[in-house]
Order: C-alpha cells, then sequence, then structure tokens
C-alpha cells in the first residue's frame, strides 16, 4: 500500500530529474517560431493564433499530476477561492520550481488579493525562467502604474510591445502613464 502512494512522488521527481522529456512551459522548442510570429504578423487571425498556442504550451507542465492542480486551482480561482488556489499554485512551484505558468499563476492570484509584493516576486520568478512572458509583464506594468511608479510601469509595457506589438491596451496605457508621470512632475 505504501508504494502505490509513494508512485506518483516517484514519477513527479523522474519528471523533474528529466525535464526535456514531454515538457511544454518555456523550453517548448517551438516558442521561438511562435514568439517571431507575434512579434512579426500584422494578420489579426494570426496573431490570435499563435498568442492561443504559446498560452496552450506555457500551460503544459509535462507532468499529469501538476497539470490536474492547475486545472484545479483554475477552477478554484474562477468560483472566487483565491486562497485555496494560492495553496495548489505553490503546491505547483514546490513540485516543479522551473515551471514558469506556476508562477506566473500564483502571481496573477496575489494581484486579485492586492498582495502586490507577493505578486512582484512571483512575476520576477515567472520572468527569470520565461523573459517573454507576455502576461507576467502585463501584470508586472500594472502593479507598478498602480503603486505609482510610473516610470518604471512604463518601461514594461514598452518591453511588453516589443514582444507582442499587437497588444491592445500596452500603449494607452502608456499614454495615461505619461499622463500621470508629467502630473507627478508639476
Amino acid at each position: 500500500m505504501r508504494t502505490i502512494r509513494l508512485l506518483p512522488r516517484m514519477m513527479l521527481a523522474l519528471a523533474i530529474s528529466f525535464p526535456a522529456i514531454g515538457n511544454g512551459d518555456q523550453t517548448n522548442e517551438r516558442l521561438d517560431t511562435l514568439f517571431e510570429t507575434l512579434r512579426t504578423s500584422q494578420n489579426e487571425e494570426v496573431l490570435l493564433e499563435t498568442e492561443a498556442e504559446i498560452w496552450d504550451i506555457w500551460h503544459q507542465s509535462g507532468v499529469a499530476e501538476v497539470d490536474e492542480k492547475m486545472l484545479a486551482a483554475a477552477v478554484l480561482v474562477s468560483s472566487g477561492n483565491l486562497a485555496a488556489a494560492e495553496e495548489i499554485y505553490s503546491e505547483v512551484i514546490e513540485a516543479l520550481p522551473a515551471f514558469s505558468e506556476g508562477w506566473n499563476r500564483r502571481a496573477t492570484v496575489r494581484y486579485y488579493q492586492r498582495d502586490f509584493e507577493g505578486s512582484l516576486a512571483d512575476i520576477e520568478e515567472t520572468l527569470r525562467l520565461e523573459p517573454r512572458h507576455f502576461g507576467a509583464i502585463w501584470g508586472l506594468g500594472m502593479i507598478l502604474g498602480q503603486q505609482r511608479d510610473y516610470q518604471r510601469a512604463i518601461i514594461a509595457f514598452e518591453k511588453l510591445l516589443e514582444i507582442k506589438p499587437n497588444s491592445q491596451d500596452a500603449r494607452p496605457r502608456i499614454e495615461l502613464l505619461k499622463q500621470e508621470l508629467a502630473r507627478e512632475a508639476v
């Protein structure tokens, strides 16, 4: 009986030891091509499909148990149970610390809970693992803007535009942040 309970942990340990096997997330070799398409395409349909494919890859940890936890946490977020979702995302991070989307999802939950410092720490880890993570960069810009750190928020949204020039709201946010910066300078 004890062996049966240890089996999922042993499988998880093997997956962590050999992350190239079946690992999606930020290590997927297709991402470079997808990001190039995201940066250069002018076709709205292609851009939407490309972004969706990037998100699909980022959500694949390569470990079934972790992917199940990610889904369970997402359901908890949808139902408003943010504390329980944060716990599950923390378990995901503990199990697979190199899985950037685990960090990003916990950052999002912490943002919703207005734990900006916790969210910023998770965003930092997300971006260390996947510097092109446009969702984390957007979150960074939002938090910095709310903290009235307008200059750094502008830099974050400008970085977002380098990665994802078709971002619908980055340019308007940059303009609003510049207006706030100018108001403070007066």
